[in-house]
C-alpha cells in the first residue's frame, strides 16, 4: 500500500491523554449511566496486556458504536470513521475531542488518512475500525483489502516490522427496540498478529495485505453473540412461515385469485442478509426473533381458543344454547354464592386435612367416609347454630338448603369451567385474531426496515 499524505482539511486531533479526551470520555460514560444502559466488556484483559492494537468492530459502523468503544474500554481508543457518520451539532465536537480520525468514503481505501493512523500505532496506541459490509471486490473483479489490514501492513512496513501490531476482532451486541435486555455487550476476541503476514520477504505488500484481509474476515464472521446455525435455520423457517401466512390471508380474501402460496421460499437476498446480520448485528436478529415469537404465541393462542370454541358441542353453535348459558351464569350466581358461604368452613377443613386432593395413597372408601363425616358434622353444627339464634322454624327452613346449595355449587363450578368459559373465549377470539394480525404486521415492518438498511449498505434499491 502506498503512502498517503495527511488530509489537511481534517481538524487537528486531540491527544488521547489530553484533558479534552478525558473530559469527553467522562461525559459519555455519565450519559450511558443516566440512560440505564450498562456496558459489559468480556476478555478486556487481552487488550490491556497488548501493545499497539488495531480493533475491528464487527458491528455496522455508526457514531454511536464509536463512542461505545471509547466509553467501554479502559485504554484510550481512537476510532477511524467515515465523515458522513458524524451528523448533528454535538457529534463533530465529540469526534474532535475524542481524537477520532475521519475520512471521506471513496473507492477502495485511497481516502484513509494513513499518516494519522500510522502515527497512533507508532506511539503504541489503539485504533478502532469497523468491518466493511458488502462486496469485497471492485467492479473490475480486483479484490479490495480491508481498511484494518491496509493500515496494519503499512504501519509495520514503516517501522521495519518492529511494532508487533495485534488485530482484535471486537464483537458488539447492541440491543434493538424492544429487546428484553438493555445491556451492551462487547467481546474482545483473540488477536491476529500482523507481523506473521510480513515475515515472508519474497511476497509483495499487496499479497500480504490481501492474505491478512481474508484471515480477518474469517475471524469476524464468527461472532460471540450470533445465533447458532440450527437457530438461524429455524429463524428463517419461521420468517418464511410468517410471509406465507400473510400471502395466504391476502390472496384468500380475493375469490378470483388463482395464485397459491404453496412452494413459496425466501429469496437468496433475504438468506444472505440473515447470515450477514447474524455476525454483524446479532442484536437486530434477536429483536426480530422476539417479534416473531410474539406473533407465533398470539397466533397459537388464538388457534387453540378457536378449536376449543368449535369443539364445545352443538349448544354453543346456536343463539338458544348460548342464551341459556348466559342466563344461568348470571341468575345462578346468587345461589352458588349462598352455597359457597355455607360450605366454606367445611371446604377449609377438607383442604387442611388433605381430603380434597384427587390423588392420594389412602384408601378411597375411607376418604369418602371421612369427607361425609366432616360434611355431616358441619351441617349439624350449622343447623344447631341457626336454631339457637333464630329458632327451630328457621332451622327447619334452613336445613334442606344445605345439601341443595352444595349440589348447585358443584353444578355452577362445572358450568363456569366448561360452558361459561367457552362463551367468554368466543367473545375474545376476534380480538385475539386482530392482535395476532397486528403483531405479524409489526414484525414484517421491522423486517422490511432491516432489509432496506441492508440494501442501502450494498447500494441497491429498497
Amino acid at each position: 500500500m502506498g503512502t498517503n499524505s495527511p488530509n489537511t482539511s481534517l481538524p487537528a486531533l486531540a491527544p488521547v491523554n489530553s484533558a479534552a479526551y478525558r473530559f469527553w470520555r467522562g461525559v459519555i460514560r455519565l450519559w450511558f449511566t443516566l440512560t440505564f444502559r450498562r456496558i459489559r466488556v468480556l476478555h478486556e484483559e487481552r487488550l490491556i496486556e497488548a501493545g499497539p492494537a488495531l480493533l475491528i468492530a464487527t458491528h455496522p459502523e455508526s457514531f454511536l458504536d464509536a463512542i461505545i468503544l471509547v466509553a467501554a474500554l479502559k485504554r484510550p481508543v481512537q476510532c477511524v470513521i467515515h465523515a458522513n457518520s458524524i451528523k448533528g451539532l454535538l457529534a463533530p465536537l465529540l469526534a474532535r475531542g475524542l481524537g477520532m480520525i475521519t475520512f471521506a468514503p471513496q473507492e477502495g481505501n485511497s481516502a484513509i488518512p494513513v499518516e494519522q493512523c500510522c502515527s497512533v500505532l507508532g506511539d503504541r496506541g489503539i485504533l478502532a475500525t469497523f468491518l466493511e459490509p458488502g462486496p469485497a471486490r471492485l467492479p473490475g473483479g480486483n479484490e479490495i483489502p480491508s481498511m484494518a489490514a491496509s493500515i496494519a501492513v503499512e504501519a509495520e512496513s514503516r517501522n521495519s516490522g518492529q511494532l508487533q501490531i495485534q488485530l482484535f476482532p471486537i464483537h458488539i451486541f447492541l440491543p434493538v427496540t424492544h429487546t428484553h435486555t438493555s445491556d451492551v455487550l462487547i467481546d474482545v476476541d483473540k488477536p491476529e498478529s500482523a507481523h506473521e503476514y510480513l515475515s515472508d520477504k519474497n511476497r509483495n505488500p499487496s499479497d500480504q495485505t490481501l492474505e491478512l484481509t481474508k484471515a480477518l474476515e474469517g475471524r469476524c464472521r464468527v461472532n460471540s453473540f450470533q445465533l447458532q446455525p440450527d437457530n438461524l435455520a429455524n429463524f428463517l423457517a419461521d420468517v418464511e412461515e410468517a410471509l406465507r401466512n400473510e400471502l395466504q390471508e391476502n390472496w384468500g380474501a380475493r375469490p378470483a385469485w388463482k395464485q397459491r402460496s404453496e412452494g413459496f421460499e425466501l429469496s437468496r437476498f433475504v438468506v444472505e442478509w440473515a447470515k450477514q446480520t447474524n455476525y454483524m448485528h446479532p442484536g437486530r436478529l434477536v429483536s426480530l426473533r422476539q417479534s416473531l415469537d410474539a406473533w407465533r404465541w398470539a397466533r397459537r393462542r388464538w388457534s387453540l381458543h378457536c378449536l376449543e370454541v368449535e369443539g364445545a358441542g352443538g349448544w354453543s353453535s346456536g343463539p338458544l344454547g348460548r342464551g341459556v348459558v348466559w342466563i344461568e351464569t348470571v341468575a345462578g350466581f346468587a345461589v352458588a354464592l349462598y352455597g359457597l358461604v355455607n360450605h366454606l368452613p367445611a371446604i377449609a377443613v377438607l383442604y387442611l386435612t388433605g381430603l380434597m386432593r384427587k390423588e392420594s395413597k389412602r384408601d378411597k372408601i375411607m376418604e369418602w367416609i371421612a369427607r361425609g363425616l366432616i360434611l355431616v358434622g358441619w351441617y349439624a353444627g350449622a343447623i344447631f347454630l341457626v336454631a339457637h339464634t333464630w329458632g327451630r322454624r328457621a332451622a327447619g327452613y334452613y336445613a334442606p338448603t344445605l345439601p341443595l346449595s352444595a349440589l348447585y355449587l358443584w353444578r355452577y363450578a362445572w358450568l363456569l369451567q366448561h360452558q361459561t368459559r367457552v362463551m367468554l373465549l368466543s367473545l375474545r377470539v376476534s380480538a385475539e385474531a386482530a392482535k395476532a394480525k397486528r403483531l405479524r404486521k409489526d414484525f414484517l415492518h421491522e423486517m422490511n426496515d432491516a432489509l432496506d438498511w441492508q440494501a442501502e449498505m450494498l447500494g441497491l434499491p429498497h
